[in-house]
């Protein structure tokens, strides 16, 4: 990094502002399209949920405003998820002025690996973890004097809680690899302290899984674990 690089603490914030705003702006225009196919976003936001309905249980909302509301949290989620590439750039472009020339063509890669495994904890989630943590809570505790009625906000809530601290947690590989690619980290120093991080992993889990089976602590747990030996691995490899 060149002398002509450094910026001021003023120029420092005028391209973060510059970047949120850009963000903000993205959010919106996909907002758009997605609230204008809501009634298909929703269909297939409760699908999950949907299989795994007890038998006389419908999913309901008591609020006149409830059902608007739900439908605009849900459109954003979907333009969230649409957006993240782009707010994975603009978060590049903003620490990429500290990096030295060899670091900074990383770019690319740190975009694709970044969003493919944002998309790939959001997919998990919502293919693997959801349909059992629903059938798990909807089931466990209905009986002959209990139906569930599921509130739309909630499970929607649920939902985007879930798929958001998922695909969170799928970005565990690449902040490993950046912090061993700028020396913030090695494999020496991850394998010295793995029964901490699988304690730590623990507790994440049972906190960021808002349910109270451990199927679905599990889910994440596993991947949390496995991810930091694939951590170690990466930057056992960075440091070759």
């Amino acid at each position: 990094m060149s002398e002509s690089q450094k910026l001021t603490f003023i120029e420092h914030f005028s391209v973060l502002r510059k970047s949120f705003i850009k963000i903000i702006l993205l959010l919106i225009v996909f907002f758009i399209p997605a609230f204008y196919f809501r009634d298909l976003l929703m269909e297939l936001s409760l699908y999950p949920i949907i299989q795994n309905l007890p038998m006389d249980s419908k999913i309901i909302f008591t609020k006149p405003t409830e059902g608007l509301s739900t439908n605009i949290k849900l459109a954003f989620l979907s333009s969230f998820i649409i957006t993240t590439p782009i707010i994975i750039y603009e978060i590049w472009s903003f620490i990429k002025p500290a990096l030295y020339e060899k670091e900074v063509k990383f770019t690319a890669i740190v975009i694709f690996f970044g969003s493919s495994l944002f998309f790939l904890g959001a997919a998990f989630c919502f293919i693997f973890v959801a349909p059992v943590a629903f059938k798990f809570l909807l089931n466990e505790y209905t009986n002959e004097i209990i139906t569930a009625f599921p509130n739309i906000s909630d499970t929607i809530g649920f939902l985007t809680s879930l798929i958001l601290s998922f695909g969170i947690i799928f970005e565990y590989p690449l902040v490993i690899y950046l912090l061993s690619k700028i020396g913030l980290t090695s494999s020496n120093f991850l394998a010295s302290k793995r029964k901490y991080a699988i304690l730590i992993s623990t507790i994440l889990s049972a906190i960021l899984t808002p349910t109270t089976d451990v199927i679905s602590m599990l889910f994440m747990l596993v991947p949390l674990i496995i991810f930091y030996e694939i951590g170690i691995i990466i930057a056992k490899l960075n440091s070759d």
